[in-house]
């Protein structure tokens, strides 16, 4: 099997270089939602030591993990997001390790008791979600967990049209049924634009997708929404309404 990067992953870099230069996500400090995360994770899970974070963006939450006492390795494409990363757990005292590279060809090492991928599961094909998925089963310690956070498709359908405007760009979400993608388009006032797209699941699209990868779906609970009508973000939502679900996977 191929080992390299999937094709649609050349969106990637240039998508959320974009996304970061206009709205900061990935070059901010910590936020309390941050450090929040991190608190529950240990709560959840404290007898776990060894933690890896995939799609680590600025290093934000991999920096409170290290610093609630979790033995962090943040894996992150982009170098810049990687360098942010390390300057953060300097500014907090604390230290971690931060791999810059892809999910197909780099070796964060492990294994890991936690694995974590917040806001970002479905980049490529069904294939290409196997492929990583099998790696993740390869990198999980025998007892170990692995959180995904997954997006619905019955979310992404209903809000497809919605568009936000702003001074310097404009957001609009689309989702396709036919291969239950979401669709997150930003175009900006010179006319530069860049989408993201990525495949959403059900629970049960997801256990059968992972099928032969080593991993089973151990729970799923329902995430949070964007209300486009308030513009607020809600952390908990019901399963009716959620944009996510957290899939908890562990060794089959």
């Amino acid at each position: 099997m191929s080992t390299s990067p999937p094709s649609a992953a050349g969106w990637v870099v240039p998508f959320y270089d974009l996304q970061d230069r206009l709205i900061g996500c990935y070059s901010a400090p910590l936020h309390p939602a941050h450090v929040e995360a991190a608190r529950r994770l240990r709560g959840q899970y404290p007898q776990a030591t060894r933690l890896l974070e995939l799609g680590a963006g600025g290093g934000q939450f991999a920096v409170s993990a290290a610093a609630e006492g979790f033995t962090v390795t943040a894996l992150e494409l982009r170098a810049a997001g990687a360098e942010h990363t390390l300057r953060l757990a300097r500014e907090h005292g604390v230290t971690l390790s931060a791999v810059q590279g892809d999910f197909y060809t780099a070796d964060p090492g492990g294994p890991f008791d936690l694995i974590v991928y917040w806001d970002g599961f479905g980049v490529g094909s069904d294939d290409d979600q196997r492929r990583l998925l099998t790696r993740i089963s390869r990198w999980l310690a025998p007892q170990g967990h692995a959180l995904l956070d997954i997006y619905t498709p019955w979310y992404w359908a209903s809000h497809a049209g919605y568009t936000r405007h702003t001074d310097t760009y404009t957001q609009v979400y689309g989702f396709d049924h036919a291969t239950s993608r979401l669709t997150d388009t930003y175009l900006e006032t010179g006319g530069q634009q860049h989408t993201q797209s990525l495949r959403c699941y059900s629970p049960d699209d997801l256990r059968r997708l992972l099928a032969g990868t080593g991993l089973r779906l151990a729970q799923a609970e329902p995430g949070g929404m964007f209300d486009t009508g308030t513009g607020t973000w809600h952390p908990q939502a019901d399963w009716v309404s959620c944009m996510t679900f957290q899939a908890v996977l562990v060794p089959e």
